[in-house]
């Protein structure tokens, strides 16, 4: 009697229209904190696998009357390299070049500002062999009888601190995601129950020419499905062109931490599943909640 092409008379509802603008801004807000989770990781992750196992040393510019003391700079980087590969547990170090070093500093300084005129300092690279222990408080003390301008940058303690601000991010992000999921679980809800109340007449006649509450489900189901579908593809497309930008600006970082957040193509497909999920959750709602109220009917 009943087939499956046969629908609910919904014309005259208009409980559910404003389904597709929430959604919409579920999806959009939902997208934008994945996407910032997935870069976090990414940026930590990759910043921490290329400073791992490694240090860096910095020989301050010595000044002798108001001048720059280049011979007792280079002494005392010499020095400083002597040390350090007599160090057991280091595999290689290196002093950088001004071309690296100019390089390091594109990005904070104005292109504008005479680098030239700068007292750079000198940075050494040191690379430390796989599961070498080396007490880093002696070989400070030690480098700096050595060459008393040189200072050790140990990037396990700062990195330490990013981990954790990058795991609060993190987690506000997933909080930040939970609520989106929870919040249109719940308005879900509710514009299928007003839905259902306004049709409940229409229902109840059904139910005795012997309709099953399975062919009603499916057809708020189906109701739900397209409004969630329309609000996801607008939240979606609204957010892309959001990301397209803000990965626009950090390409223009020439180095330093923010060039680490890269999205990988196993991002961009968890991206495109969240449209998926908010249409599968929101019909999954509309079904379970009619289901439901149609099992407390007389």
């Amino acid at each position: 009697m009943f087939k499956k092409s046969a629908s609910l008379p919904f014309t005259n509802d208009a409980s559910a229209l404003f389904l597709p603008w929430m959604i919409m801004l579920m999806v959009f807000f939902a997208t934008l904190s994945t996407a910032g989770v997935l870069s976090l990781n990414s940026m930590v992750g990759r910043w921490g696998a290329s400073v791992s196992g490694s240090l860096t040393v910095q020989i301050l510019p010595a000044h002798e009357n108001g001048k720059i003391d280049r011979l007792q700079m280079q002494r005392e980087t010499e020095q400083v390299l002597a040390l350090l590969r007599s160090t057991a547990g280091v595999s290689s170090a290196g002093v950088l070049t001004e071309r690296q070093l100019k390089d390091l500093l594109k990005p904070w300084l104005n292109e504008t500002v005479l680098m030239d005129d700068l007292p750079m300092p000198r940075l050494i690279d040191v690379q430390l062999i796989d599961g070498a222990k080396i007490d880093l408080n002696e070989l400070a003390e030690r480098m700096s009888v050595a060459a008393p301008h040189a200072s050790m940058d140990v990037h396990k303690l700062w990195m330490g601190k990013l981990y954790k601000l990058a795991m609060a991010l993190e987690m506000l992000g997933s909080t930040v995601l939970s609520l989106v999921f929870a919040t249109t679980s719940l308005i879900v809800i509710y514009v299928t129950v007003s839905s259902f109340r306004v049709h409940r007449p229409i229902v109840e006649l059904l139910h005795q020419m012997g309709a099953r509450d399975s062919f009603i489900c499916r057809r708020y189901a189906e109701r739900i499905a397209v409004f969630s579908f329309l609000g996801a593809i607008f939240g979606i497309g609204a957010a892309l062109p959001v990301l397209f930008s803000v990965a626009s600006l950090v390409s223009g970082f020439g180095g330093g931490l923010l060039s680490e957040a890269r999205f990988t193509a196993a991002n961009w497909c968890v991206v495109g599943l969240i449209p998926a999920g908010a249409v599968a959750l929101s019909t999954f709602c509309a079904y379970l909640t009619v289901r439901r109220t149609l099992r407390r009917m007389p």
